[in-house]
């Protein structure tokens, strides 16, 4: 007899829709709490870039706000982020393994999406991980990263370089791209419930856009702006409008930006938890300063869409709170709502911004951006120095609430992070491996 978890594989993988099943349930993993559902998003990791006043002793973030990765509840927390990341890739190696000798069981085009989603999910989850647990790039491309796992059964993870680890993101990203090129379409509902949203799948787009995010960590900037404008070109995800994120049907996380996002079912409940409510003492949010000089408040920054409409305050203080993920304010009928951004149309203008030799089309490419914000553009006169400040302000902005600074911070080996009066380097920048993957690897 078959051992049972052999005769569950050939039940899910005897037809389409167990691999879609499969699929469905690798976005699931991703969409809860200990990964991009709530901590690697909107909560553990803008504790780490300081977006949140965390300094009350008995805020539940405040050990991770003083990088005190050794406190056993912080130390949980980075744990789960690897261990719950490599099981995703687990169940997704074990799609792959068996997707080639079941092609005809799929319909139309399905072969070539599922597996095409399943490569890129992989190099994103992978290369996350590298930019937790791997030493900045500036340290040295060569330097030990992370395990890079192929396989579905692999006893041994040796840990590889940077260099190695990115490679196999790109491969995995240029397999994907080219099976996904079958259908680069942007749908928004169809028939076809699996492909109906586009954007809560790793689409051709999404991965494109990924290999940007890559080849700019690498600092391989001539790739990193061929794919960043190949997105920007396409003009297939239009900007956000101040109508579209205002009214009834608000749309604060700007979906129509989103080349990726997960569909979180439980968001309104992570948000009440994190983000509202003075009495929580453990609520996520900033002093009025803190959010006035975020947004250049008084330097024409009041109507950036950022400002205006993702901040309201309780009703009964005058503490703001951010809004970003708020759903009970709204028409629940709303398409917009329940949906994190992970990649976005706005990081490839920045990505752009940072690798187009010319300072002038540097300039543009912010602008862009910062019309579809409300904010004033910027003079085509600033200098090299000026443009790289006015970029590190758009991340800031930007990405409130998504979890992306802190990697910013990382990847530019910044010495000090705003808001945390000590100098940071290795030891805040490169989170600690779980103490039984050293051991059990021998690292």
């Amino acid at each position: 007899m078959n051992p049972k978890t052999e005769v569950s594989e050939q039940s899910l993988f005897q037809d389409e829709q167990g691999f879609k099943d499969a699929l469905i349930g690798v976005y699931t993993q991703m969409g809860a709490k200990p990964l991009y559902g709530k901590e690697f998003t909107m909560a553990f990791m803008d504790v780490l870039a300081q977006n949140y006043n965390v300094g009350i002793t008995s805020n539940k973030y405040y050990q991770p706000g003083r990088y005190n990765y050794a406190d056993i509840a912080t130390k949980s927390t980075i744990d789960g982020f690897w261990n719950n990341s490599y099981k995703a890739i687990a169940n997704i190696n074990n799609l792959l393994a068996q997707i080639d000798a079941k092609k005809q069981v799929f319909s139309r085009d399905n072969y070539q999406i599922i597996k095409g989603e399943a490569l890129a999910l992989r190099a994103f989850l992978h290369f996350d991980l590298l930019r937790l647990f791997g030493p900045m790039p500036v340290q040295g491309l060569n330097s030990k990263g992370i395990p890079y796992l192929k396989s579905f059964k692999m006893n041994v993870r040796p840990f590889l370089t940077l260099t190695e680890v990115i490679d196999k993101c790109i491969q995995d990203l240029t397999e994907s791209t080219r099976l996904l090129s079958v259908d680069k379409g942007v749908y928004y509902g169809t028939s076809d419930v699996f492909r109906s949203h586009t954007r809560n799948h790793m689409n051709y787009w999404s991965a494109t856009g990924l290999m940007a995010r890559i080849y700019l960590y690498k600092n391989d900037q001539q790739n990193a702006l061929i794919k960043a404008k190949e997105v920007i070109d396409a003009k297939v995800f239009p900007f956000v409008t101040s109508a579209g994120i205002s009214g009834a049907f608000p749309s604060r996380t700007f979906t129509s930006e989103h080349l990726f996002g997960l569909y979180v079912a439980n968001l309104q409940d992570i948000n009440a938890e994190l983000f509202k409510t003075a009495a929580n003492s453990s609520v996520l949010t900033n002093t009025t300063t803190f959010i006035n000089s975020r947004f250049e408040v008084s330097n024409g920054g009041s109507t950036d869409y950022r400002y205006l409409f993702l901040w309201k305050t309780d009703g009964t203080s005058a503490a703001k709170y951010p809004i970003k993920y708020w759903s009970d304010d709204v028409s629940l009928s709303s398409s917009s709502i329940k949906r994190i951004p992970l990649i976005r149309l706005s990081e490839m203008y920045f990505i752009a911004a940072e690798t187009t030799p010319l300072s002038a089309d540097k300039i543009n490419f912010l602008n862009e951006v910062r019309s579809h914000r409300g904010i004033a553009t910027l003079p085509l006169t600033l200098t090299t120095s000026e443009i790289e400040t006015e970029l590190f302000k758009e991340y800031k902005k930007e990405f409130y609430q998504e979890g992306q600074l802190f990697y910013y911070y990382k990847r530019k080996n910044m010495s000090q992070i705003e808001g945390y009066g000590t100098p940071v380097g290795t030891a805040v920048y490169v989170l600690p491996v779980p103490d039984d993957e050293i051991e059990f690897n021998n690292q």
